[in-house]
């Protein structure tokens, strides 16, 4: 497990390394706009590089039932279809950060990516399924919309994979605390390139397939009953919370939601002039002192159910809300 571990963030550092050299040479930057948080022209599309080391770090190590070649421990046997679409996925992303692809023809590709994971799992109820995929897409989306800040979205990976990993091994499921490792420590092996001030970014072939696979591993988690319900809703709330407020208040206001805009609590603080590195420090606060300890009494205490994940929600709606009308705009 800890040559895995190891293996992703030194692999995905390498990568990302190798592509930032040759989107120089090719010109792929991501140039300043109207929408933009940074001032000039950066490489873009470093998450294939972080996809791609991963998922040879997945060759390497093995799938359940397969004999580790490297490890002690193999990756849960769903974790190929994961990697799978998260690299159809990257690709996908790729070709928008460089050329642009219509925002239709990017949803149609999440909704069959995640309709194909939902149908390899042993979900028996046709609404279940219509749920998970409608929750899956989301969480691709909502990551992408919070991928705006040096740091953000590879933070939030790093956090997301750990506090997964930890509930994984409450209820005993290697292979899905594996999996979740590795997908933080690739994020990890990302971030020293991402830190503010970023030399590069991960773009849509990071974002999306990074919300892929977290929310992803979610869905497995529950299906094979290794994460409660309450629990899998937390592990991304910080970001869940964010861009669905964002979103609801947008389409409250009349505003035309589906259109490119700057208006997540994370783009008004940068707006007032917080740096990006104590937005990222915000979020992270956010994440330890709110979802973390909710996540703990959760797992350790599942007899209460809803109650710490429940007041742990509430915290951050309550905290969005407070930001939102300090940064002169309201809820």
């Amino acid at each position: 497990m800890i040559v895995a571990v190891v293996l992703s963030a030194f692999a995905s550092f390498l990568a990302v390394g190798l592509f930032l050299a040759v989107a120089r040479r090719t010109r792929l930057l991501d140039r300043p706009g109207h929408r933009s948080s940074h001032t000039r022209p950066t490489p873009t599309g470093a998450g294939l590089a972080l996809i791609l080391a991963l998922g040879a770090t997945a060759l390497a190590v093995g799938f359940e039932p397969a004999i580790p070649r490297l490890g002690a421990e193999a990756f849960a046997a769903e974790f190929r279809f994961l990697l799978g679409g998260a690299l159809a996925l990257s690709l996908l992303g790729l070709w928008d950060d460089a050329r642009g692809v219509p925002a239709l023809w990017r949803l149609l590709a999440q909704l069959l990516c995640a309709m194909g994971l939902v149908l390899t799992l042993p979900v028996p109820q046709p609404g279940l399924m219509a749920l998970f995929v409608l929750a899956l897409t989301w969480t691709m989306n909502a990551f992408n919309f919070m991928d705006g800040s040096d740091g953000m979205a590879g933070f939030q990976t790093v956090i997301s994979g750990v506090f997964l990993a930890f509930l994984f091994h409450l209820s005993g499921d290697s292979g899905l605390m594996l999996a979740s490792l590795a997908v933080a420590a690739s994020a990890l092996g990302f971030l020293p390139w991402n830190w503010p001030p970023a030399r590069c970014f991960m773009g849509d072939a990071g974002s999306v397939p990074l919300g892929w696979l977290i929310g992803g591993l979610c869905l497995v988690g529950l299906v094979r009953d290794s994460v409660s319900w309450p629990a899998a809703i937390l592990v991304l709330a910080v970001f869940h919370v964010d861009a669905g407020l964002t979103l609801l208040r947008r389409v409250g206001s009349g505003e035309r939601w589906y259109t490119a805009h700057r208006t997540h609590v994370y783009q008004k603080l940068l707006a007032q002039g917080w740096t990006h590195g104590k937005v990222l420090l915000t979020y992270a606060i956010l994440n330890v002192v709110i979802v973390a300890p909710a996540l703990v009494f959760s797992g350790l205490a599942p007899r209460w159910g809803w109650a710490g994940p429940a007041a742990a929600l509430m915290a951050l709606v309550i905290t969005w809300c407070v930001a939102s009308l300090k940064l002169g705009e309201r809820p």
